[in-house]
C-alpha cells in the first residue's frame, strides 16, 4: 500500500505543485527517455547480448593471454566485461572526449560540434551510461581516474558525484600539461587539465602512498640495530613551531638528569614520546640546558613496509610534449595520434593502487595505459594487467578507419615486443602479450543460434580465471578445472572422459548445452547450461 493511497486528487495536485516549486540541487540534462525528442537517442543503448570474438592474428605473445585489447563500442565492451569482471577491476583510467566541439566527440557515428543545441546533454548521457557500468566493474577498494579539461569539468564533477557518490570523491588533481605555448590564447594561457579521482568505496581503500622518492632516500643515512627490520633512518625534529598550541603537547622529556622542554610544543603526545625514548628512538644533541631532540624516522614502518610519499594534488608535468614524442618514437610520425597523454602521467596515477591490479581503460586511444602498465611492471616487478577498449572511430565519412587495430594495438605490440624508433635505434620490448577481441552484438532471442563456441569459451575463461586461450575447434575444451562440452559427438565425449580419468569429475566446473544429459559423464562436477548461464550473468539493460 502506498503512503499516498488515502489522498484525494486535489490534495495530490497540491503536493505535486509544492514539490515542483521547490528548488533542487543536482545535475539535470535532456535525456532520450524524457526529453520528447530534444536529445537524440543513444543507439549504443540496447538489450543485445555482447559476445567477445577472439582474433589470434592481431594479438601478441603466446597464450594464455592475461591482457586484453577489445575493439568495439565501449558501451558494448563494458556490458560484456560486466559478465566476466564485475567487482574485479582495481583501477580504471579514462581520457574521454572533452567535448570541445572541434571534432573530438563522435556520437552515433557523427561528430558533435559547437553548434549542436544539446551537445552537453548528449555528452552527459553518453558518459552516464558508461560510468554506471564502470562502477559495477570496480572492486570495493577500486579507484577511477578521469582526465578532463574546462569544457566539461563542472558537469563531469556533478555526474561523478551522482554515479559514485560525493562521499567517495578522493581528489581533483590539477595537472600542468604544458610548459609553453598559448600564442593563440585570447584571455589566459591554459597550461593545465584535471584528473578526477573517485573510489568505489573510499572507506575500503586505506592510506594512499607513492613509492619513496629517490631524492628523499639519500637522507636515510643512519643505521642502528633495527637495520634488518626497519632499515636506515633519518633524523626529524620532535619539536614544532606550530601556532596551534595544545597543552597536552607541552611536557618535559627526561635526559641526562634534566627535564628537556620544547620551546613551544612537541609533535607527539607524552605517551608516544616516552615510548620512543625507551626504545632508543630519540636522539639528543647540544649540551646541558640547551638540548635539541630529534626522532629516528625509519625507512620502513613496524610492518616492514617502506615509508612512501603522500600524493600531491598538483602535478608539475609530465608534459603533453612527452606523449607526442612517444608517438613519434614508436610510429615515426607524431601525427599518427594527436594529443596523447604521456605514459608517465598514467604510471604516476597507477602507483595510487596495489601493484597486482587489473587496470581498465575504455577510452584507450593510442594505448598509453598499456604502455604505462608494462613500464611500471618492468620497473618494480609488479603484476598489473591491462584491459583496453577502443572503438574503430569510423564514421560515415571515414568508414574504413580502425583506430583500435592500426594504432592502439599496434603501439602496444611494439612496446611489448620491441621496435625500431624514429632514429633507427632498436628499442627492447617490455615483455608480455595480449589477446585481441571484437565486441559483437547478438539479439537476445538469437543467442542460442548465433553465438559461436569460441565466444562461449572466451566468456567462460574470463569469468573463471581471467586468462584466454583460443578455442581448439573441437567439441570439448579443458583449461585447468574449467571445461566446455560443445556437442555430444563420440570424439567430444571421449575427450571429456579422458579429462575426468578414473574419477567422477569432482572439482571440475563444466558447461554444456544440455547439462542434464552430460551429467552422467562427470556426475560430481559442477554443471551449468549454455547459453542460460551466460545470459543470466549478462542481465538486461542497465537500469
Amino acid at each position: 500500500m502506498s503512503q499516498y493511497d488515502h489522498l484525494d486528487k486535489d490534495t495530490l495536485i497540491r503536493l505535486l505543485q509544492r514539490r515542483d516549486a521547490q528548488r533542487q540541487l543536482g545535475l539535470v540534462w535532456e535525456r532520450p527517455d524524457d526529453a520528447g525528442g530534444a536529445a537524440e537517442p543513444d543507439s549504443a543503448r540496447n538489450d543485445d547480448y555482447v559476445a567477445l570474438d577472439l582474433d589470434p592474428a592481431l594479438g601478441h605473445g603466446e597464450a594464455p593471454w592475461k591482457n586484453l585489447v577489445i575493439e568495439g563500442d565501449n558501451f558494448d565492451a563494458l556490458r560484456a566485461l560486466r559478465t566476466t569482471h564485475a567487482g574485479a577491476i582495481g583501477c580504471i583510467y579514462i581520457d574521454p572526449p572533452y567535448n570541445t566541439g572541434n571534432r573530438d566527440f563522435v556520437y552515433n557515428d557523427r561528430f558533435v560540434d559547437k553548434t549542436h543545441r544539446f551537445r552537453h546533454s548528449l555528452w552527459l548521457e553518453f558518459m552516464y551510461q558508461r560510468l554506471r557500468l564502470a562502477r559495477d566493474l570496480l572492486r570495493e577498494d577500486g579507484v577511477i581516474f578521469v582526465s578532463i579539461d574546462d569544457n566539461e569539468l563542472f558537469r563531469l564533477g556533478m555526474l561523478m558525484d551522482r554515479v559514485f557518490g560525493e562521499e567517495n570523491r578522493i581528489e581533483t588533481l590539477i595537472w600542468k600539461k604544458s610548459y609553453g605555448g598559448g600564442a593563440k590564447a585570447k584571455y589566459v594561457v591554459g597550461l593545465h587539465e584535471y584528473v578526477l579521482c573517485y573510489a568505489r568505496n573510499k572507506s575500503a581503500i586505506g592510506r594512499i602512498e607513492l613509492p619513496p622518492d629517490p631524492k628523499v632516500l639519500r637522507y636515510y643515512k643512519y643505521k642502528d640495530d633495527k637495520l634488518e627490520t626497519r632499515g636506515p633512518y633519518r633524523l626529524q625534529p620532535l619539536a614544532t613551531n606550530s601556532m596551534d598550541t595544545r597543552t597536552n603537547l607541552r611536557y618535559p622529556i627526561p635526559h641526562a638528569g634534566e627535564d628537556v622542554w620544547p620551546e613551544k610544543q612537541w609533535q607527539w603526545q607524552r605517551e608516544r614520546a616516552l615510548e620512543a625514548l625507551s626504545n632508543d628512538e630519540l636522539v639528543f644533541s647540544g649540551s646541558a640546558g640547551n638540548w635539541t631532540v630529534n626522532y629516528k624516522q625509519y625507512l620502513r614502518d613496524e610492518s616492514g613496509k617502506e615509508r612512501g610519499a603522500k600524493p600531491k594534488s598538483i602535478l608539475e608535468g609530465p608534459y603533453n610534449q612527452e606523449g607526442t614524442a612517444q608517438i613519434r618514437d614508436i610510429f615515426g610520425d607524431g601525427k599518427t595520434f594527436t594529443f596523447p597523454k604521456p605514459s608517465s602521467l598514467i604510471a604516476h596515477l597507477l602507483q595510487f593502487v596495489p601493484s597486482n591490479t587489473t587496470v581498465l581503460d575504455f577510452f584507450a586511444g593510442s594505448g598509453t595505459t598499456a604502455h604505462a602498465v608494462a613500464q611500471l611492471n618492468a620497473e618494480d616487478g609488479g603484476d598489473r594487467r591491462f584491459i583496453l577498449v577502443s572503438s574503430t572511430e569510423a564514421t560515415t565519412d571515414t568508414p574504413d578507419k580502425n583506430l583500435c587495430r592500426d594504432v592502439c594495438a599496434q603501439r602496444v605490440r611494439r612496446v611489448l615486443g620491441g621496435y625500431t624508433n624514429a632514429k633507427g635505434e632498436d628499442v627492447a620490448g617490455l615483455g608480455g602479450g595480449f589477446a585481441y577481441l571484437r565486441a559483437r552484438r547478438i539479439a537476445p532471442h538469437r543467442v542460442a543460434t548465433r553465438i559461436r563456441h569460441g565466444e562461449i569459451w572466451n566468456a567462460l575463461q574470463l569469468l573463471h580465471h581471467g586468462a584466454l586461450s583460443p578455442w581448439s575447434g573441437g567439441g570439448f575444451a579443458l583449461d585447468g578445472r574449467l571445461g566446455y562440452l560443445a556437442d555430444f559427438s563420440a570424439a567430444s565425449t571421449a575427450r571429456l572422459r579422458a579429462a575426468v580419468g578414473d574419477g567422477d569429475g569432482s572439482g571440475l566446473t563444466l558447461y554444456s548445452w544440455a547439462p542434464e544429459r552430460a551429467r552422467a559423464l562427470a556426475p560430481a562436477a559442477t554443471w551449468a547450461a549454455i547459453p542460460d548461464s551466460l545470459q543470466a550473468r549478462f542481465g538486461r539493460r542497465h537500469p
